[in-house]
């Protein structure tokens, strides 16, 4: 079963365009990761495509709202890696 949540989690997330681009995330190589931490707990680790992303917030936000849509996910959580202030963009896209 979690191999299956993760599966439909990627499809839900590769589907998302990417707004600096057009291109859809399943395009581009910014979800590095998704994975099922706990039953119906998704993780998904992404990487901007700039340090500087003035999008990475939005982009993260949209990723979390995706893979919590998917059936059998309780909670989704987002981590982004590679971001100038990863820090404040995980605060801000997963709350306090």
């Amino acid at each position: 079963m979690a191999e299956e949540l993760v599966t439909k989690t990627r499809e839900a997330i590769d589907g998302l365009v990417e707004e600096e681009t057009g291109r859809k995330l399943g395009e581009l190589t910014v979800v590095t990761e998704v994975l099922e931490v706990a039953p119906g707990v998704v993780k998904v680790r992404f990487t901007p495509l700039s340090a500087y992303s003035p999008t990475a917030v939005d982009l993260g936000r949209r990723i979390r709202d995706a893979a919590a849509r998917v059936d059998g996910v309780k909670k989704s959580t987002v981590e982004c890696d590679g971001h100038m202030q990863d820090e404040l963009v995980n605060r801000l896209v997963n709350g306090p």
